[in-house]
């Protein structure tokens, strides 16, 4: 691909972003008076529960696999694995820690595959005690993408 076309898909990724932080919020809104175990709750907040962690998740995978790997490509970095991405990411100060970035992609694969739901508490206090930091991270990365405009 040309810079011209890397920078119009990145642009694109980051309003695919933008419009999945914005479902992400209303989500947490929703949400936010649940207890973390989701103990007690009705089916109706279970469904909003299992609908703000698929909304986390979603996030989560067009960050790193459409921003972050946009922005390589945008500075001609080689195509690499997740790691690479991630420690890419690390680098270029959008995330403080990789390790943190691989905790919330580990636990994107975790809402892809829990079908039953079994592990939704878990899954969820997760996701509601990493939601800042992943704010930060897209806004991080939403900056430094700005500057190739």
């Amino acid at each position: 691909m040309n810079l011209g076309t890397d920078l119009l898909l990145l642009r694109q990724a980051l309003e695919e972003l933008a419009a999945a932080r914005r479902h992400l919020d209303f989500s947490a809104t929703r949400v936010s008076a649940l207890p973390a175990d989701l103990k007690g709750v009705s089916d109706a907040q279970l469904e909003s529960a299992e609908a703000y962690t698929s909304r986390f998740a979603r996030t989560v995978d067009l960050l790193v696999n459409k921003v972050l790997r946009g922005i390589d490509r945008v500075e001609l970095r080689p195509s690499g694995t997740l790691l690479d991405v991630i420690n890419s990411a690390e680098q270029r100060g959008l995330v403080e820690r990789a390790e943190a970035l691989r905790e919330m992609k580990a636990m994107r694969n975790e809402v892809a595959h829990d079908y039953a739901g079994q592990r939704l508490p878990e899954v969820f206090a997760f996701c509601r005690e990493r939601k800042v930091l992943l704010d930060a991270i897209c806004d991080r990365a939403a900056e430094h993408a700005r500057r190739f405009r």
